[in-house]
Order: structure tokens, then sequence, then C-alpha cells
């Protein structure tokens, strides 16, 4: 996975462009539970196809929740304490139509 760090990226910490392709905002470039979340992408854009990947994700909102959840979780894993950050940024990033406690129910999962 290729990572570039760029402060262009100002709407977000990271962003998985492409199977071995990241963005991330230079403040968190070296954040563990960030890089993990989009190797999550990495994998998912790998196994569901580039194009396909991007097309779900901005057409159809519960492949989006799949996926952000899918990788959430594994920032959890780095970050334990952070759930309820997390499931804000769930809740209020995505236009998922969801609660923040209902993010952070689908988080605890």
């Amino acid at each position: 996975m290729r990572i570039v760090s760029t402060s262009l990226l100002f709407w977000a910490d990271g962003m998985t462009v492409a199977p071995g392709l990241v963005f991330v905002h230079p403040r968190v470039r070296t954040d563990a539970g960030l890089l993990a979340h989009e190797a999550v992408h990495c994998r998912q854009m790998r196994e569901v196809g580039l194009l396909r990947f991007w097309w779900f994700y901005f057409t159809c909102p519960a492949f989006r929740l799949w996926a952000e959840v899918e990788a959430y979780r594994v920032s959890l894993r780095h970050q334990p304490s952070g759930v309820r950050h997390f499931a804000r940024a769930l809740a209020h990033g995505y236009l998922l139509r969801i609660t923040p406690a209902q993010a952070e129910s689908l988080l605890r999962g």
C-alpha cells in the first residue's frame, strides 16, 4: 500500500483511492489505526473490484455503511476508547441517515 501524505486532503484524515494507493493528511500519517482502516478499504477494493467498489460506495448507502463499519471496527482495535468519536464520524460524515447511537451499536457489533 503506497501512502501519499498531502495537506490537499482537507475533508478527511485519509482516503483510499485504489487498492494500493492511500492519501492521508500529514497530521495523521503515522496513525496506525487510520492506516489499518485504509488497508481494509484497499482489501475491499481488491475483492469487489475498483470500479464496482466506487460505484456501490457512491450509489448504495447500505454498501457504504458495510464498508465503513468494517473499516472502523479495525480502527477500534487500535483505539478502543475512540468508539464514540468513530460513531459520530460514521453517523455524520457519510450521508448514511443513522444516529451516533445506531453507529456505535454497529461498531460494537
